[in-house]
């Protein structure tokens, strides 16, 4: 077979794929939707309880880290609210302790470094108990100057949106497993989906934590830890960061990214980790069409991303640069 003819026919084969791809889209768009509807109707099974459970959550010392602790103290569980500033943990505790009737303390660790997360579990346990509930909150969003990051900044944000999951599971899984329940909460984003222009280091963190998550949750079906539940949490931007609020009242992103508060994440996040819920994209609506996205081309993939934020994330870049 000749070289144009096998071109010929790689290119017909292409064409008969994005033509099939284009009949079938209408049937795939409401097969996405209908399945959404019908998981957010039922959300079964029946959540389960952690009352007088201990759980470990990272960055608890302010915004989303915080929300959480509050609504997991809410169900019963006890907390340790970790933070590299301790000031920020012990207000959480503080605010815990004023209003449920649950033990909390908070520890100063550095979510980077394993020896303090081993020497984290250790305390945690003597004063608390064995942790079966691990929140892997911690994170770095925005570089200083975001078009020519200094190299520290780069590998700070990979070590702590990152890196760090691998040393919070290395330390806080085998206990589960020895006990053979527990929840493991990573907070990922829409960005390790919809790709944040001049964002790489964090759009790749997230990404990275996402597809983290997804193998450890086949590995732990395979040992057959049923009873440990793995959930991934894929928000848009946040009110809790002054930053992206700023970005957002300057640059009218909410429009394609809106931004939600922080005690309407945790309250999903808990709720649908104790429903064994494997990812929870917020808003909910985002579940559907990151699917059809990946439906696309790459490079249709791109230009539809450009066309609707390019303008705002040329916008953001000038501000920030």
């Amino acid at each position: 077979m000749s070289e144009v003819l096998r071109n010929t026919l790689v290119k017909l084969q292409a064409l008969i794929g994005l033509i099939g791809l284009a009949a079938l889209t209408p049937l795939l768009i409401l097969a996405a939707i209908l399945s959404h509807l019908i998981a957010k109707l039922c959300r079964c099974p029946k959540p389960k309880s952690i009352e007088g459970e201990v759980a470990v959550v990272t960055g608890a010392g302010h915004g989303l880290g915080r929300a959480i602790s509050l609504e997991l103290a809410k169900k019963g569980c006890h907390i340790a609210a970790v933070d590299i500033n301790l000031s920020g943990a012990e207000h959480t505790v503080k605010q815990i302790q004023e209003t449920y009737n649950v033990r909390a303390k908070a520890y100063k660790a550095n979510v980077t470094k394993l020896g303090e997360l081993v020497d984290l579990n250790n305390k945690v346990v003597d004063d608390l108990g064995p942790v079966t509930v691990l929140i892997n909150n911690a994170g770095v969003m925005l570089h200083r100057n975001i078009l020519n990051p200094d190299p520290a900044d780069v590998q700070l944000m990979i070590d702590v949106n990152l890196t760090s999951h691998f040393w919070t599971k290395m330390v806080f899984l085998p206990p589960m497993k020895a006990l053979r329940k527990g929840f493991i909460v990573t907070i990922s984003s829409l960005a390790g989906v919809f790709p944040l222009p001049y964002s790489t280091a964090y759009t790749t963190s997230k990404a990275g934590t996402m597809a983290h998550m997804r193998a450890l949750r086949m590995e732990l079906a395979l040992e057959k830890q049923n009873n440990i539940h793995v959930t991934t949490v894929l928000p848009t931007f946040l009110r809790t960061n002054d930053e992206v609020t700023q970005m957002s009242n300057t640059i009218g992103i909410e429009e394609m990214y809106p931004l939600i508060s922080g005690e309407e994440v945790a309250h999903r996040v808990v709720g649908g980790m104790l429903r064994g819920e494997h990812e929870i994209t917020l808003p909910d609506l985002a579940s559907v069409l990151y699917r059809l996205v990946f439906l696309l081309p790459v490079d249709w993939q791109m230009r539809m991303i450009l066309l609707l934020s390019g303008s705002r994330f040329k916008e953001f870049s000038n501000m920030r640069s």
